[in-house]
């Protein structure tokens, strides 16, 4: 999985349009979102810890058996600002 699939926008999009309203946002709010439902469980796991760790997302992770357990996003950071911009 890479920045530019559609998976991972669609996500960095629902995160910075859910922190307005939330203080946080879960893997589980991602998995439940309208805009998120046709991609699998794990291609969200995937997407999610790819924003973190390229520092798009302010956030923290937990891993078990090589699967993300638990997400939690608090902001999206500069740099995800202006990845938003470029769609």
């Amino acid at each position: 999985m890479q920045l530019n699939d559609q998976c991972v926008r669609n996500i960095i999009s629902y995160i910075d349009k859910a922190l307005n309203t939330k203080n946080t946002v879960d893997f589980n709010d991602v998995v439940a979102a309208p805009e998120c439902k046709r991609y699998s469980v794990s291609d969200i796991g995937k997407a999610l810890e790819l924003l973190r760790r390229n520092g798009l997302v302010k956030a923290t992770s937990k891993f078990g058996c090589s699967e993300l357990l638990a997400f939690s996003a608090t902001a999206v950071t500069d740099k995800g600002k202006e990845f938003l911009k470029k769609f």
